[in-house]
């Protein structure tokens, strides 16, 4: 594989992005799924006095693991939805 592939395999993309809730949740999803995944929080406010902003918490993977990863998050939303 050429190296330049193969260190954009390896770059590391947002999947999801929303609540803490939500992003704990699609995280999970992704690990029964065998896709390791870690959040990454905009948030300022390390306190949590403030609520945290819909789109606070991001859900990042490989971009290896995209493919599959979307399939786990775009069945979340369309569940999400009944």
């Amino acid at each position: 594989m050429d190296k330049a592939l193969e260190k954009d395999q390896n770059s590391i993309i947002e999947i999801f992005s929303g609540t803490p809730w939500e992003s704990e949740m699609v995280k999970s999803l992704l690990k029964n799924s065998e896709i390791e995944s870690f959040l990454k929080n905009n948030s300022v406010n390390s306190y949590a006095i403030e609520p945290t902003f819909p789109g606070g918490v991001k859900v990042m993977i490989l971009r290896s693991d995209y493919e599959r990863a979307k399939e786990i998050v775009d069945e979340y939303y369309k569940n999400m939805k009944i």
